[in-house]
């Protein structure tokens, strides 16, 4: 290929997408081969999508979870009441 030939095979790309830029600003989301297209796996059958079972957690598990957090949460508020001790014993000393 000629250097011409790439340079119009670039430009007629560039036009096919300016065209396609148009139609989408237009509100014609899909060019008409696309419409085409679209129809013909309309037509396809869609085989229903499979269920799946619904997960469900042991009650021994959930006990697990509930302590870890029970336990966090001791953690952070032994956190808060020291930090609330040092800023009282720092006021008290000034």
């Amino acid at each position: 290929m000629s250097t011409k030939q790439i340079l119009a095979a670039i430009e007629r790309g560039i036009n096919a997408l300016e065209k396609a830029r148009t139609l989408c600003l237009k509100g014609q989301a899909v060019a008409p081969k696309a419409k085409a297209t679209a129809a013909k796996t309309a037509k396809v059958a869609k085989t229903p999508a499979k269920k799946t079972a619904k997960r469900v957690m042991s009650d021994e598990g959930r006990a697990k979870i509930a302590a870890a957090q029970q336990k966090r949460w001791a953690k952070v508020k032994r956190e808060k009441k020291k930090a609330a001790k040092a800023a009282l014993a720092a006021a008290a000393a000034k």
